[in-house]
């Protein structure tokens, strides 16, 4: 599976990355709004993880402006904040799913993207 990480946390973002290599994915890293959204037109993967709070846009207004164009593929929405409204408003923008860091691999691997479909390329 090709697996997209929006995120400008750089430890967090390359243990995500080191995580899911070691399970097989082909990893693709961008570290802010511009460069995931390029990268995600591109790059087509077929799940992103995108971080809430960029340093140059908010992750849901990225969420949001991703959807209006690509309703299929599934972004998880991730966050080191505890912060409800901002993940009701994820899944009310398409979120498949909101993590909060550090991540919880089991969950992730299993209940997340074990249940993703990778697009036929």
């Amino acid at each position: 599976m090709i697996i997209q990480i929006i995120d400008d946390d750089m430890d967090a973002s390359e243990l995500l990355k080191t995580f899911m290599e070691l399970d097989g994915h082909k990893i693709i890293q961008s570290f802010t709004a511009k460069d995931g959204v390029r990268d995600l037109a591109d790059k087509k993967p077929d799940v992103v993880f995108l971080d809430i709070l960029l340093p140059d846009a908010n992750g849901l207004d990225i969420l949001k402006e991703i959807k209006s164009k690509d309703k299929q593929t599934p972004i998880i929405m991730v966050t080191g904040f505890k912060d409800a409204e901002n993940v009701v408003r994820a899944f009310r923008e398409g979120a498949f799913d909101c993590l909060l860091k550090p991540y919880n691999y089991d969950y992730l691997k299993n209940d997340i993207l074990g249940k993703i479909v990778p697009k036929s390329r």
